[in-house]
């Protein structure tokens, strides 16, 4: 069963200057005994040459394991989906519970979601993605801005040039800078129109 989930937002702090609104946002670690999956997609062109790519952290910000995936030429859409489908096996193949799932892509969520229907092309991988859910159990997914989702758009960039499918035990050396940023809670400011964040839980 899915559930729309109100998340809170990664701003540390929210100021306004000549009418514009700023935020503070960086990637969070999940609570303990929680594994955090952020997965991102890329497509050069839109449609065009894309990757999928993600990685999975534990409450230490320390790496468990991170894939990356050359998926041919596709649109965005098709890319985010099939990072949050990747991304999702992996955690199924290592037999992770207890998960939070993170995408910037906004539109994902609501179409795994079902709060708006699923275009033909990606009704597939949409089922895929609400079945992993449900086998792997309590997960949740939900949306957060890029800049918090920075080491899974390296892999996704990774994903557009290598050869298929990889996948990694350790972080690969690409991922490495911002994988520390992360763990030591680097934040970036953000300009902002609107504050609101969606999710959707699978149990």
């Amino acid at each position: 069963m899915f559930h729309f989930n109100p998340m809170a937002g990664n701003a540390c702090f929210r100021g306004w200057g000549g009418g514009n609104s700023w935020i503070r946002v960086g990637w969070k670690p999940p609570s303990t005994g929680i594994f955090k999956l952020n997965i991102d997609g890329a497509s050069k062109g839109n449609p065009g040459k894309a990757g999928a790519g993600g990685l999975i952290r534990n409450h230490e910000g320390r790496w468990v394991a991170g894939f990356c995936h050359n998926i041919g030429t596709t649109n965005s859409l098709e890319a985010e989906v099939t990072a949050i489908r990747d991304g999702l096996e992996l955690v199924n193949r290592l037999g992770l519970t207890n998960v939070d799932v993170e995408t910037d892509s906004k539109l994902a969520v609501q179409l795994i979601a079902g709060s708006i229907f699923s275009v033909e092309r990606v009704n597939s991988l949409v089922n895929d993605c609400r079945r992993l859910m449900e086998e792997i159990g309590s997960t949740t997914l939900r949306h957060v801005y890029r800049e918090a989702n920075a080491c899974a758009d390296i892999l996704a960039n990774l994903g557009v040039v290598v050869d298929g499918l990889e996948v990694f035990a350790n972080a690969p050396s690409c991922v490495a800078h911002q994988l520390y940023n992360d763990a030591i809670g680097v934040e970036y400011s953000r300009q902002m129109k609107q504050h609101a964040d969606i999710g959707v839980r699978g149990e």
